[in-house]
């Protein structure tokens, strides 16, 4: 009987796990860790302004919440699966970030309309749906910044080279 629950339970958790880790992949959002290379980048070429609110979608392992605290920016990160949620909160936990907002849910229902700055390593299917949430929910000012794919239909403001796969587009709303 014992192995029985033990096993169910097994399960149950491996289920936990798997089921969001694979939804973040199909709807866009798959394990992709940001280089340190390009959290510099945008930090040294963008203009972060004291007590801004930096979001980041898909955050992995909060690489560029690390760098945004590191600014004195209010930090959100949206994390679909469980495994890499508690990846980014042991890995702000030892780098010193104690005012992070993180959050386990699906960024494309969450509010975006306080963020000031957002920061997105998603593929074109996600950003492409994200388009339009920007458009509807973003204030005019709000910095999108985009590591390797473009937002289709919108003009870049600034684009910097970087490491494979490429690009950082940076997109200021108007």
């Amino acid at each position: 009987m014992t192995e029985i629950l033990l096993t169910t339970l097994i399960i149950m958790v491996v289920l936990a796990i798997t089921i969001p880790t694979l939804y973040g992949f199909m709807i866009g959002a798959p394990i992709l860790f940001s280089p340190k290379k390009v959290i510099k980048e945008v930090s040294r070429v963008v203009e972060f302004r004291r007590g801004e609110n930096f979001y980041d979608l898909g955050m992995g392992s909060g690489r560029s919440l690390i760098a945004a605290d590191k600014l004195n920016l209010n930090v959100t990160g949206f994390e679909l699966s469980p495994v890499i949620y508690w990846l980014a909160k042991c890995n702000l936990f030892f780098r010193g970030v104690k005012k992070a907002n993180l959050c386990l849910r699906n960024f494309y229902s969450q509010d975006l309309s306080q963020a000031d700055i957002v920061f997105c390593f998603l593929t074109p299917k996600a950003m492409e749906r994200l388009r339009p949430k920007f458009e509807k929910e973003l204030k005019i000012g709000t910095r999108v910044i985009s590591y390797a794919f473009r937002i289709n239909g919108w003009e870049e403001y600034q684009i910097l080279d970087s490491v494979p796969p490429g690009k950082i587009y940076i997109y200021v709303m108007e």
